[in-house]
């Protein structure tokens, strides 16, 4: 039994979307580098100015 054609082109498509994924998806953060200080940190961190 053969696919459709609509079916093959679909499954084609998926395939080469995958493939390049694979080749352009960004690197794994790494753990051993410096570690900077969460958003809420800073924000928590910031005096406000008085009014």
């Amino acid at each position: 039994m053969r696919p459709r054609k609509s079916t093959a082109i679909l499954v084609t498509a998926w395939l080469a979307t995958f493939v390049l994924y694979l080749f352009v998806k960004p690197a794994e953060p790494s753990t051993s580098g410096p570690e900077w200080p969460s958003l809420v940190s800073v924000v928590d961190s910031v005096p406000l100015p008085a009014p």
